[in-house]
């Protein structure tokens, strides 16, 4: 479980927000964004989803992948979504 791992990292409320989503009550949240594994992480800033992990994360890979979601340039990300060759994590 995600939860678990991301209270012992200790992260900032503000800057980090873990929301679950409950897939069985809201089988359009899950379709709509291609949820096919339980648990399936989600990265999004700025309302834009920059990855998708499905299955659970160890403390190093959440803090990895927190330095990637920190460091992505939102420009960047936007541009290459509007020209379709963003690539999948």
């Amino acid at each position: 479980m995600l939860g678990p791992v991301y209270k012992k990292g200790g992260y900032p409320p503000r800057r980090h927000r873990l929301r679950p989503g409950r897939h069985e009550a809201q089988p359009e949240l899950a379709a709509g964004f291609r949820i096919s594994s339980i648990p399936t992480l989600m990265a999004v800033r700025d309302r834009t989803v920059l990855c998708t992990e499905p299955g659970g994360l160890s403390p190093q890979a959440l803090e990895e992948l927190i330095g990637k979601i920190r460091a992505a340039e939102m420009d960047d990300v936007r541009r290459q979504a509007t020209a379709g060759t963003m690539e999948r994590s």
